[in-house]
C-alpha cells in the first residue's frame, strides 16, 4: 500500500454506518487480501495502549504473535491470527505504524439463540476488502470459537495468550482419524498423552484403551482406571503369532543361502501342527496365520520325521536350526509368558477380553509395560498386540462391535522410516491400522518425542495432531510436512513453546490452537520426570541393601525397583 495513503488513512475512523462496531476499537486496516492470509497496517500506539496492563483489551494483546484478531465482513466476522509484525518505513525512516501478517481462521456467523452469540464455521467463503477495519476480539467470541462443553468434547486446556478460554478437543474427530502428539523431551509430552487419555475415560468410563508403554511411565498415571500388564501376568501365547510373526521369532532377520528353505520347513510344520490341534475346522479352513492352538512338541516331532526322511546330511541344517530355536525358546525362563507349557490350551477369548477390556469392569485402560521384555522379541510382541487389536475389530464388525484405542508410545521405535527388517511385522501392523482402522472402529495415536524418525506414511494418516516445542530444524520440516493442516505462523512458533503448551491442528479442534496443557493431579503424573541431582546428590545412601536388591532384581528379570 502506498505509504502516502497509509498515513492519511484515520484508523479509528467513524463507525456510525456499521453500529454494532461502535463499542469495538480498530487496531489497524486491512491492506492485502490472498488466499491463505491478509496483510494489515497498525499503529503501534494503539496496540501498546491495548496492551498495558489496566487496558481492557490486555488479555488479548492484539500485538502479540499468535493473538486473534477479526475483521467484518457480509457473514458476520472473519477470524485471522497474527503471523508476524514489522515496522513499516517511509522514506527510509521508520514510522508509527507496523505491518501485519495473518493467516485465516474461519467464520464467526451471528446465532442470536446461542449462549455465545455466535457459531465457529471453518474455513473462508467470504473475504474482506482492503480498507476494512481490524479489532481485538471478546472472550466470548474465543470461547465460542474453541471451548465447546457437550458430551462430544473435553476441556484438555486454555487458550494462547490469555489463556482463560477453555480448549477443547471433539472426541470424534480426534479418535475417529487418529492422533499424535510430538515434542521434544521434556516438555510435557507424557503428561499431555495422560491428561488426553484420563479427560477420555472422564467423559467415556466405557471406552476400551490399550496403551503400549515402553518404560512404564502409565502404570501410576492410570493406576485407579486401568488393569496392568507386565511380564508377570501378561500371556500372550506363542500361537498367536500369525506366519510372518512366527518368521521373526523362529529364523529371524539373518541372510544366508539356507532362509528359504527354513521358511518354506516352517510354514509345513506350522501348517501342520495348526491342523492337527484343530476342532470343528477342516484342513481346508485353516491357514498358517489363523490363531489356533499348537503344541510345540508338535513342532519338533514334525521337525525330526522330516529329517529321518532326508538322506544328505547337508540338507539338515535348516532342520536342527529350526529344531534348536524352538528348544532354545522353551527353554529360556525371560521368554515364559509366551513359550510356558501352561499356555498351549484355547485361552483367546480370556486374553482379548482382558487386553482391550470386554468387560470394562471399571478400568477401560490397559497399560501395558515393555520394559521387561526381552529386546530381541519385542518387536514380535508389539506386533502381535497390534495386530490383534485390528483383528479383532475386522472380525467383529456388525457384531456389536465397540471402537478401540491404540496408543503407542516411542512410536519411532515401532514403526521407524528406515526400512529395518527387525520390525517388518510390527511397522506393518500399526501401518494397516493407520490406513484401515477407522474402518473398522480402531483408532490409534502415536506419540514420539522424534517424529521425523517415524514412519511419514502412519504419522501423516494423523489427522489431529498436538506438537510441542521441538528444538530439532529436521523435526520441525518433518512435522509442517505432515500437519494436516496449519499456518506458516503457527508452525513458526514450534521452537518456542513453553513446556506443556501445545499446538493442536487438525480434525479434533475447531481451528488450529496453541493452548496451554491443564496440569495432571500429582497423583496422576506419569513417573517420567527426571531425577533432581541436586536434591539426590546431597543425601547419602539410606537403604544399605539397596545394591544387593538391585541385583537380585536383575537377575529376576522383575519389576523395577521404582516400581515396587
Amino acid at each position: 500500500m502506498d505509504n502516502a495513503v497509509a498515513e492519511n488513512h484515520e484508523i479509528d475512523m467513524t463507525l456510525a454506518e456499521k453500529p454494532e462496531l461502535n463499542r469495538l476499537k480498530s487496531v489497524g486496516f486491512i491492506t492485502e487480501i490472498s488466499g491463505s492470509g491478509a496483510k494489515a497496517l497498525c499503529d503501534v500506539r494503539v496496540l501498546r495502549e491495548m496492551s498495558s496492563v489496566d487496558s481492557d483489551y490486555a488479555d488479548f494483546a492484539p500485538g502479540q504473535i499468535g493473538t486473534i484478531l477479526k475483521v467484518k465482513v457480509t457473514k458476520g466476522f472473519l477470524f485471522m491470527t497474527v503471523r508476524d509484525i514489522v515496522t513499516n518505513y517511509s522514506n527510509g525512516e521508520p514510522t508509527n505504524k507496523v505491518a501485519m501478517s495473518l493467516d485465516f481462521l474461519g467464520h464467526g456467523i451471528r446465532a442470536p439463540l446461542k449462549e455465545s452469540g455466535m457459531i465457529f464455521d471453518r474455513g473462508v467463503t467470504d473475504f474482506p476488502i482492503p480498507g476494512e477495519e481490524l479489532y481485538p476480539v471478546t472472550l466470548n467470541e474465543v470461547e465460542a470459537t474453541f471451548s465447546d462443553s457437550d458430551n462430544n468434547h473435553f476441556h484438555l486446556g486454555h487458550v494462547f495468550p490469555q489463556h482463560v478460554a477453555p480448549a477443547s478437543i471433539n472426541i470424534d474427530a480426534l479418535l475417529g482419524k487418529h492422533f499424535a502428539v510430538l515434542g521434544s523431551t521434556g516438555t510435557g509430552k507424557s503428561c499431555t498423552v495422560a491428561l488426553l487419555i484420563r479427560r477420555i475415560v472422564e467423559r467415556l468410563p466405557n471406552a476400551h484403551i490399550i496403551m503400549l508403554d515402553p518404560h512404564n511411565e502409565y502404570e501410576t498415571a492410570f493406576s485407579d482406571c486401568a488393569e496392568h500388564f507386565d511380564i508377570k501376568n501378561l500371556r500372550l501365547p506363542y500361537w498367536m503369532m500369525n506366519f510372518e510373526e512366527h518368521i521373526e521369532m523362529f529364523i529371524g532377520t539373518y541372510a544366508s543361502k539356507n532362509r528359504v528353505v527354513e521358511i518354506d520347513i516352517l510354514r509345513r510344520a506350522l501348517y501342520a501342527a495348526r491342523v492337527d490341534n484343530a476342532e470343528n475346522l477342516s484342513p481346508e479352513q485353516i491357514t498358517v496365520d489363523t490363531p489356533i492352538p499348537y503344541k510345540l512338541s508338535f513342532l519338533t516331532s514334525f521337525l525330526e520325521e522330516e529329517m529321518g526322511k532326508l538322506d544328505n546330511p547337508e540338507t539338515l541344517t535348516p532342520f536342527l536350526r529350526l529344531r534348536n530355536k524352538v528348544d532354545e525358546l522353551r527353554k529360556d525362563t525371560r521368554f515364559s509368558f509366551m513359550f510356558s507349557g501352561m499356555l498351549v490350551n484355547d485361552t483367546l477369548s480370556n486374553i482379548i477380553g482382558n487386553l482391550l477390556r470386554f468387560p470394562v469392569n471399571n478400568k477401560p485402560v490397559s497399560t501395558i509395560d515393555l520394559s521387561g521384555v526381552p529386546s530381541e522379541i519385542v518387536n514380535v510382541v508389539v506386533s502381535i498386540i497390534s495386530r490383534t487389536v485390528f483383528d479383532f475389530a475386522v472380525w467383529s464388525r456388525g457384531q456389536d462391535a465397540l471402537p478401540i484405542l491404540l496408543v503407542c508410545e516411542e512410536a519411532h521405535r515401532y514403526v521407524p522410516t528406515e526400512k529395518s527388517t527387525r520390525f517388518n511385522s510390527t511397522k506393518k501392523a500399526i501401518e494397516r491400522i493407520a490406513k484401515e482402522g477407522r474402518k473398522y472402529g480402531v483408532s490409534m495415536g502415536l506419540v514420539s518425542q522424534r517424529p521425523a524418525d517415524v514412519s511419514e506414511s502412519a504419522l501423516s494418516q494423523c489427522g489431529t495432531i498436538f506438537s510441542m516445542r521441538l528444538n530439532n530444524e529436521r523435526d520441525q520440516n518433518f512435522v509442517s510436512h505432515v500437519m494436516p493442516e496449519g499456518s506458516e505462523g503457527s508452525l513458526s512458533a514450534l521452537s518456542s513453546l513453553q513446556n506443556r503448551e501445545a499446538l493442536a491442528v487438525g480434525e479434533g479442534v475447531e481451528a488450529p490452537v496453541r493452548l496451554m496443557v491443564d496440569k495432571l493431579a500429582e497423583s496422576h503424573l506419569p513417573s517420567s520426570g527426571s531425577p533432581s541431582y541436586s536434591v539426590d546428590w546431597l543425601m547419602g545412601l539410606e537403604d544399605p541393601h539397596f545394591v544387593d536388591l538391585t541385583i537380585e532384581n536383575w537377575r529376576k528379570q522383575g519389576n523395577k525397583i521404582s516400581g515396587e
